[in-house]
Formats: C-alpha cells, sequence, structure tokens
C-alpha cells in the first residue's frame, strides 16, 4: 500500500515541472514494493492466528520500518541530505508528531508537501486499524462495537479480519478526509492546501505548509473548520464508525466523548482568562487564540496560533505550561490523537478521589465505575503502570536531551510533546517563554542524537509504551 501512495505525489511533481522529484518518488515506490511483495510472498502460507508475542512483535517492526521506506523520497529528491533528518521527517509524519527538520517549507516542491501530509494521513489510518484489530488478534474482544464486529467478522483467518477492519474504517476515514477538504475549499482555502491541512488535521498529525504557521487561516471559517475536524480526529474511531452504522447515540453514550469535550470547555475557560489578564488582547481575539490554540493542544494536532499583541507575540508562561499540560492529556483512546489518554486520567483522577475518601472513611467500600462499567483492580494496575512509565519516559527522554547541550526547560518541552506525539506545538517563540537563555532553535539544528532519541520518543509515545516493553520482557519469549 505504501508503494502505491508513493505515486501519488508524482502528479504534483509534474505539475511544476520537478522531473528530479518525480524520479525520487518513483524510485522509492519500485524499492518499496519489491521489498513488500518479496516479503508478502515469503510469507504467503497464512497463520490463522496470531499469539500475543507476535501481535506486538509485528507492530513495533512496522513502525520502525515503514518510516525506512517513507523517508526515501526525502533523501532521493535531495530535500533532506542526511539519512537521520530525512528519517526524522518520516517518522514524525508516521506517527503524526509533526515535529520537522525543514525550517523553510515554502521553498519545499509541492509533492513534498503532498508527501509529508499523506504520510501522516496513512499513519492516522494505520494506527486506528492497529488499536481495532490488535485487541482481536490476542483473542481480547475490544469493548466497542467496531471491535466486536472485527472479531466476529471471521473467526479463524487473521487475514480476514484485518480486511474487514481494513474495509470498515477505511470508509469512515474517507468520508471524514473529503467532507474536511469540501469544507476548507468552501472557506476560501485553495484546493492543494485544502488537502494537506485536512490530511493534518484529521489524523491530528500538525504538518504545515507555510511558514508562518496557524496565522494563515486568517479566515475565522477555515478556523472554525480546523478545529471541529481536530476534535473529529481526537474521538474515538469506533463511534464514528457506530454512527455511521446506524448508532446515532453513540457519541452521548460514550463517557469519554462527554470527558472530552467538558475538558475543552474548561481549558479554553482557563486559556481565555489567563489572556485577558496577562496581555493586551482585546476579548474577541483572546477568545479565538484560546479557542483554537486549546483545541490543537488538547488533540495533540499542534496548529499553534501565537497570541500577537500591537504587533508582538505574546506566549504567557501560564498559557504555555497549560498547552503543554492538555498535549500530555491528549484525546480519546481508539483516536490518532496522542498523549496519556482521557480515559486514563478520569481513571486515575477517580482513583485519587477514592483514596482520599478511603482516609476518612476506612472501613468504607468504595466501587469505581467508569460510565456503567466497574473498574477492576487489573485495570488500575495497568492505568497506574502507564501513568509510571509515561513519567519515567519524559524523565529519560530530557536527560537524553539534555546531554546534547540543550537547557533542561528545552529538553523537558521537547521530551513532553514528542512523547505525546504533538512535536509541532513546540517553536522558538514558544520555547523563550520556559527559557532564560534557551538553547532550541528549531528541529533542524538538532544534533543527530538528539533527532534519534526524539524519534525513540515518538515511537514509543505512538505504540503506549506496553507494546515495546512487553517484548522487552524475557518472559514473553519463554515457550
Amino acid at each position: 500500500m505504501l508503494a502505491c501512495l508513493m505515486l501519488v505525489p508524482i502528479m504534483f511533481a509534474f505539475d511544476i515541472g520537478t522531473i528530479d522529484t518525480a524520479g525520487s518518488f518513483l524510485v522509492s515506490s519500485i524499492v518499496t514494493f519489491f521489498v513488500g511483495g518479496g516479503l508478502v510472498f515469503a510469507s504467503r502460507r497464512e497463520n490463522t492466528s496470531m499469539e500475543r508475542r507476535q501481535s506486538y512483535l509485528t507492530v513495533t517492526l512496522v513502525w520502525i520500518v515503514i518510516p525506512l521506506f517513507a523517508a526515501m523520497p526525502f533523501y532521493f529528491s535531495g530535500v533532506s541530505t542526511d539519512l537521520i533528518d530525512a528519517y526524522f521527517e518520516a517518522m514524525s509524519g508516521f506517527t503524526t508528531t509533526g515535529a520537522s527538520i525543514f525550517s523553510d517549507v515554502e521553498a519545499l516542491p509541492r509533492s513534498i508537501l503532498f508527501w509529508r501530509a499523506l504520510l501522516e494521513w496513512f499513519g492516522g489510518f494505520s494506527l486506528i486499524i492497529m488499536l481495532s484489530i490488535l485487541a482481536t488478534t490476542v483473542n481480547d474482544m475490544a469493548n466497542n462495537s467496531l471491535g466486536r464486529a472485527i472479531a466476529k467478522s471471521n473467526r479463524r483467518r487473521l487475514s480476514r479480519k484485518v480486511r474487514y477492519a481494513v474495509i470498515s474504517i477505511l470508509g469512515v476515514y474517507s468520508l471524514l478526509t473529503v467532507s474536511c477538504i469540501l469544507l476548507l475549499w468552501l472557506a476560501g482555502m485553495g484546493m492543494f492546501e485544502s488537502i494537506c491541512y485536512a490530511f493534518s488535521t484529521l489524523s491530528t498529525g500538525g504538518f504545515m505548509i507555510s511558514n508562518s504557521g496557524a496565522e494563515l487561516f486568517s479566515g475565522r471559517l477555515i478556523e472554525l473548520v480546523l478545529m471541529i475536524f481536530m476534535v473529529i480526529g481526537a474521538i474515538d474511531f469506533a463511534l464514528h464508525w457506530a454512527f455511521f452504522n446506524g448508532d446515532r447515540k453513540a457519541y452521548f453514550q460514550n463517557p469519554e466523548y462527554r470527558y472530552l469535550i467538558y475538558v475543552l470547555i474548561a481549558l479554553i475557560a482557563v486559556t481565555f482568562t489567563m489572556l485577558l489578564m496577562q496581555t493586551d488582547i482585546n476579548p474577541t481575539d483572546s477568545l479565538r487564540y484560546a479557542m483554537f490554540n486549546s483545541v490543537s493542544a488538547l488533540t495533540t494536532t499542534g496548529f499553534m496560533m501565537p497570541p500577537v499583541s500591537n504587533g508582538t507575540l505574546v506566549w504567557p508562561i501560564g498559557v504555555v505550561f497549560l498547552m503543554l499540560l492538555a498535549a500530555t492529556i491528549g484525546g480519546s483512546t481508539g483516536s490518532t490523537a496522542g498523549g496519556v489518554k482521557l480515559l486514563r486520567i478520569i481513571m486515575l483522577l477517580k482513583l485519587g478521589l477514592a483514596e482520599v475518601r478511603r482516609l476518612s472513611f476506612p472501613r468504607a467500600v468504595i466501587l469505581l465505575k467508569y460510565g456503567k462499567e466497574n473498574i477492576t483492580k487489573d485495570t488500575i494496575l495497568s492505568t497506574w503502570a502507564f501513568f509510571a512509565f509515561y513519567l519515567f519516559a519524559a524523565i529519560l527522554v530530557s536527560l537524553g536531551l539534555a546531554l546534547t547541550d540543550l537547557d533542561m526547560e528545552a529538553s523537558l518541552t521537547l521530551a513532553l510533546a514528542n512523547l505525546a506525539n504533538a512535536g509541532a506545538i513546540v517553536s522558538t517563540d514558544l520555547i523563550v517563554q520556559t527559557s532564560e537563555n534557551p538553547q532550541f532553535v528549531s528541529y533542524e539544528a538538532l544534533s543527530g542524537f538528539a533527532k534519534i532519541i526524539l524519534c525513540i520518543a515518538m515511537l514509543v509515545g505512538r505504540l503506549e509504551f506496553f507494546a515495546i516493553l512487553t517484548l522487552l520482557n524475557p518472559a514473553l519469549w519463554r515457550r
């Protein structure tokens, strides 16, 4: 599939006469096709089921290897002359992180701009498929209508189960993508720009095609369309699937969807208040900045719109920390958004409140519920383990980046943003608010070692730790 996708940007290369760029996509497609075809041919004798370790190993390898092939157009076209830079850009796109090594994206050929956006769209689609079928491949039926449908689609052959998942999700994902493209175009954006931003928005990726950032969205209607589809991308796609398959109450019956709306409203209100109190920006523009940046941060898309007061960029330090906190929280499980995920955050809050009540009433029997479901001990342990690993990874990545001569503030900001797959929110204007002497200029200026660390952070954040940690567990490989 990746080989076929590489042929699509060629039409934009011929459109502007960059034959060399077209050749780089063609060569990349041929190499990918033969390597991928060889692997398919070698494994044509299909297993009827996958063990847990095979599932985790396959998922991890897919997210490591695909960026290797996706990086070829960047390297062969000459827009990136460093292999690490090319891989960083591909990994960032495929994990929908949005961190870019290209400081001047307007100088890039349109075919490369399209490939970056398409790579994010494909990465978001791949993630949804992985989340939808992973539970079924390890004989653990997903607790949503889409997961149950996939699990029942065929009990004997894995390929048909995967095929059913791809077809089911592709229909909904494509419909939402086309809707976003058309609405952006009707709102006044050019068709090429509409396609690129629709791909980046629904996948909550965040790649831009303009150096001016989100200020490019001068039309309020364009901003509104982008906010709507950023939220759609941060909602569990099983709910979208259920809605389009006749369950009109799917959204409102899901507690995580309600929590997403509540958190978003609270985030906008606090950000709006901070901008009013700490800047000279008028209330109308303060609300605009608060809404757009809050939606972009919580959904981990990363389209940042720096507040402007009297022609000067103004990032109140409180707003900066709030945006990083929002990105760390992230969107819903089963969505393209990154972060810890709202489900886990809500469970942690419920556990905390339960412990406070237990201090007051030691003999009380406290039942924890999420929606209508009881929270089991296994779920509690899993949630705490994930949160602990997340904090440990943030500290470890920060220390690793600090070894590359970055200041601690910039290191922590980069670690939190990229672990949450929200690397696009980091910019020099934002970093300067957290450090008196910032040593971060751009992703492009980072050392090769720092880029490798961030690639690992993107991968670990996208696979949510357990897939990789499980592979490192010796017990998994014992018969």
